[in-house]
């Protein structure tokens, strides 16, 4: 007579497809969370890089401003972090400007990310001349 193995060791073919399966559900949440830091992250980096840029750009028309020169529009391209961004200033006119008298100038800096998923950036600044 054959004797059966009544304290059996081991995992039945259930137990392990649960684990398996528990084991991957685990592993892509994990995975996805850490996908979502790595894209958080590379936007934040972008952010702090475009405002960099800004504040350069915001710098030179200081500059040119401590020297009696109107700013004018202009538009460029550079790479920072290893981000290529065009960064562009442009004059703006609004209703309320005396175009006869010049005092008073507002310069929209624009700086865009050449990548997708990452979005422009807009300053304004309201410059004065005397």
């Amino acid at each position: 007579m054959k004797k059966r193995f009544s304290n059996a060791n081991g995992f039945t073919i259930t137990e392990l497809l649960a684990a398996i399966f528990v084991f991957s559900i685990v592993s892509y949440s994990l995975f996805s969370g850490l996908s979502v830091g790595d894209r958080i992250k590379g936007k934040a980096n972008a952010t702090r890089a475009a405002s960099v840029l800004a504040s350069n750009e915001a710098e030179r028309i200081r500059n040119e401003a401590l020297q009696g020169i109107e700013p004018r529009e202009l538009t460029y391209m550079e790479t920072v972090s290893g981000i290529t961004f065009t960064v562009s200033r442009r004059k703006i006119y609004t209703q309320n400007a005396n175009i006869e008298n010049n005092n008073v100038i507002e310069v929209e800096i624009s700086v865009d990310p050449q990548r997708k998923f990452f979005s422009s950036y807009k300053f304004k600044l309201v410059q004065g001349f005397y």
